[in-house]
């Protein structure tokens, strides 16, 4: 009796521990659990993060004077044709030479007309420069037209002289495009005369 009476608080101990066991098993499993959990989470916040990085778009930035360079690249060359003026049947000989110096951004323009221009015979040549750090008009001034603006766009180019010295100071306009490596087009002296032109690249 003395045995089993001894028996029983010791196998009740016994139980004790193994319930101790058990919760605290219980309790590494959570804490594991629980790890597991908050590493996902954090490899799927680093996952979205680096998703959405390569999401976004890269912006190009795009200078407007190294667009304007490449567009007056593009039609640069030595021009050779003819003009000729539709209201009195007159006609003459265009020789043009355009350049473009990327690292100034300066365009340069040599253009000499030749036949009976605006009364006189063979004029001087027209020399000018552009800045194309700007967008324009280009503004210059010349012996035989006065002072002028250019505007280009897209292969379209536009001239106004608005008070011509040789024509008593009426206004000329020449408009033109670049096209299959010729420059053609029309021009008019306001209340005076109309022609046409055209120019082949050599």
């Amino acid at each position: 009796m003395k045995r089993r009476a001894l028996l029983i608080p010791i196998l009740s101990f016994a139980l004790l521990v193994s319930c101790g066991d058990d919760k605290k098993s219980d309790s590494t499993t959570a804490d594991t659990a629980a790890d597991t959990s908050a590493d996902t989470t954090t490899a799927d916040s680093t996952a979205d993060t680096t998703a959405d990085t390569t999401a976004d778009p890269t912006t190009t930035v795009v200078d407007p004077a190294a667009a304007r360079i490449a567009t007056a690249e593009e039609i640069a060359g030595t021009y050779t044709g003819e003009w000729t003026n539709t209201t009195f049947g007159s006609t003459g000989t265009i020789n043009a030479t355009f350049t473009v110096d990327a690292i100034t951004a300066i365009a340069s323009l040599s253009m000499d007309l030749g036949g009976n221009v605006f009364g006189s015979p063979d004029p001087d040549a027209l020399t000018a420069e552009f800045d194309l750090n700007g967008e324009g008009p280009y503004a210059g001034t010349s012996e035989l037209f006065g002072d002028y603006t250019v505007e280009y766009s897209a292969g379209h180019l536009k001239f106004t002289a608005p008070a011509v010295p040789g024509v008593g100071n009426l206004e000329m306009t020449i408009e033109g495009d670049f096209a299959d490596g010729a420059f053609s087009g029309t021009y008019t002296i306001v209340g005076l005369a109309e022609g046409t032109f055209e120019a082949n690249r050599v």
